[in-house]
């Protein structure tokens, strides 16, 4: 603004529910209770924003969290790599979301946990809880991830980021949901 004098009033806090449809009968279908929902893929070219330990942090969240279900929602090239991952697997009719079932998804969930994707940015534009693990490629002030609710956890090397420390980064909220 200050260098164009436009004037912008929504584009620091952008709101993406327009984007979602009713999945009331998906999520029916998965859970009987809260759920959290992970992203823990990326595109294959920038497989350096995936965190390798999503398994080890649902051990952990189930072990103390036993209320909450954990679900992953992947994109049509990642069904294979979600059936790895110890979560509910949630498609529709066995086929993966599309953008609006997923926006809605977003909204139904808890919580979110995921890596620097197009998902975890629509959570964080929905106003959701959540966090985001970053690696060395990016910050999350330069994409614009954070608000009030969706946070960010940054490591120089996402290898490293123990889940352990992921999961004290979140308990406080995961101990709010009920």
């Amino acid at each position: 603004m200050s260098n164009s004098n436009i004037k912008t009033y929504h584009s620091l806090k952008p709101d993406f529910s327009w984007a979602a449809v009713n999945v009331d009968k998906i999520v029916n279908k998965y859970f009987g209770k809260k759920f959290i929902l992970l992203f823990p893929f990326c595109s294959l070219q920038l497989s350096h924003k995936k965190w390798p330990y999503y398994n080890e942090l649902i051990k952990i969240v189930k072990s103390k969290h036993p209320n909450l279900e954990i679900s992953v929602a992947p994109g049509p090239n990642e069904v294979e790599d979600a059936k790895k991952i110890e979560a509910v697997l949630i498609m529709n009719n066995q086929v993966p979301l599309n953008i609006p079932e997923l926006t809605g998804l977003i909204l139904k969930s808890s919580y979110i946990i995921g890596n620097d994707t197009g998902p975890a940015h629509i959570a964080a534009h929905l106003n959701k809880n959540g966090v985001a693990l970053f690696g060395y490629h990016t910050t999350p002030k330069k994409v614009a991830i954070e608000t009030e609710k969706f946070k960010a956890i940054s490591v120089k090397n996402l290898n490293d980021l123990d889940p352990e420390k992921v999961y004290l980064n979140i308990k406080n909220k995961l101990d709010l949901i009920n």
